[in-house]
């Protein structure tokens, strides 16, 4: 899929900080390094569509305040990486 330059960019700057991001967590480096002493390669893939990444309306709050917009789709993923919005 073509993505508009300005978006390839972002994807592309995003996936360099999660590898950062991975890379300087220790759980991850060392569950990274198993997997890798069993024989395997690792590989992060992002795929950014126009679905999930297309212009979203931003609902009002109560105090007039945007509310974050995530969908059902970005909450399940967000779940299943164990992250909580609180």
């Amino acid at each position: 899929m073509d993505l508009p330059e300005n978006l390839h960019q972002l994807v592309s700057e995003l996936g360099d900080s999660l590898l950062k991001a991975l890379a300087e967590d220790d759980h991850c480096r060392d569950l990274a390094f198993q997997i890798q002493a069993k024989g395997y390669g690792l590989m992060l893939i992002l795929e950014a569509s126009p679905m999930s990444l297309g212009p979203r309306e931003f609902p009002e709050s109560e105090e007039g305040d945007a509310s974050l917009p995530f969908s059902e789709d970005d909450l399940r993923l967000m779940k299943s990486f164990k992250i909580k919005m609180d």
